[in-house]
């Protein structure tokens, strides 16, 4: 039971992470970037050839300086975050004041064109990632605790707190909630509402960038459509969590990988029918709760 709580808290944990990137840009642009399940694949390839001296990418050898964990990382988010303001000045800028149903064909179309980069650039098969050097399995309460469990937990919860305390306290956030609230009064006020909205776009592309470099890290791969399931899930996430809350989103992604893990531990053929048990939980709440878990009645804002 340890061993299956702690699991699906990590993947919960990456599930988090991509939900509050979905989160944050809708609470301001009332839009899904679907695309940010290909930020997370980006993030994760930025990631593995800055740290790679020698290691294969779609079938052929990569050679080149291989860089300290922490700074590969550093290079995976950089990457996540120029995808993400490049997606949002190019695909979404010049629609700012179209009708949200065109925002969203271009939303699905964006995500399908990057996919198709992705794997133009890191070909379709999977491309394998070192596991990294955090020492040996341990046993706590008689399950054997992977250390890298613990540090994607660690790291999200981290990451998060940091974002919702940004968004929070800080002149940026001020910025972000008073363009979430209203964005015409906003610009009343003097603040530079494109330059809330690249702002936030690049701060959730980091966030989701993160989370493709955690999930690589923890399954051992890295691939040009890695990005689609957990995007599918982390939106659910963020539905069930409260869609515009920060806080929401996290809980709701907690929700998802626990119920995932649980139902493929403890129901007969629990680990084919994973993701349906984790939908018919989001509908189950939602019907009791249909402004998610952390939402209000009214669509909260970050």
């Amino acid at each position: 039971m340890t061993q299956v709580l702690i699991n699906g808290l990590a993947v919960g944990g990456i599930y988090g992470l991509l939900a509050v990137s979905f989160s944050v840009v809708y609470g301001v642009l009332g839009m899904v970037n679907f695309a940010f399940g290909e930020v997370f694949m980006f993030g994760a390839f930025g990631a593995l050839v800055a740290a790679a001296a020698n290691t294969q990418i779609a079938g052929a050898d990569f050679a080149g300086p291989a860089l300290p964990q922490w700074a590969a990382i550093g290079i995976g988010l950089v990457v996540g975050a120029i995808v993400g303001l490049l997606v949002e000045r190019i695909a979404y800028k010049p629609l700012r004041n179209a009708p949200i149903l065109s925002m969203l064909i271009t939303a699905i179309a964006v995500s399908m064109l990057l996919r198709a980069v992705g794997t133009f650039l890191f070909g379709a098969s999977q491309s394998p990632v070192p596991a990294p050097d955090l020492g040996e399995a341990f046993e706590v309460l008689g399950a054997r605790i992977q250390p890298i469990d613990i540090v994607i937990f660690s790291v999200a919860i981290v990451a998060t707190g940091a974002f919702w305390a940004l968004v929070k306290f800080t002149p940026i956030g001020r910025a972000i909630r008073a363009t979430a609230q209203d964005r015409d009064a906003a610009r009343l006020m003097g603040i530079g509402v494109d330059k809330v909205i690249s702002t936030t776009f690049v701060l959730g592309s980091v966030m989701a960038a993160l989370a493709g470099i955690l999930y690589s890290q923890k399954y051992g791969f890295a691939a040009a459509g890695m990005g689609f399931i957990p995007g599918l899930k982390a939106l659910v996430a963020a539905v069930l969590g409260g869609i515009g809350s920060i806080p929401g989103a996290f809980v709701g992604g907690l929700v998802i990988g626990l119920t995932e893990e649980l139902a493929a531990a403890y129901v007969p053929e629990g680990a084919a029918y994973r993701d349906v048990i984790a939908f018919g939980v989001l509908v189950l709440i939602l019907w009791l709760r249909p402004q998610g878990i952390l939402g209000r009645r009214e669509v909260q804002k970050v």
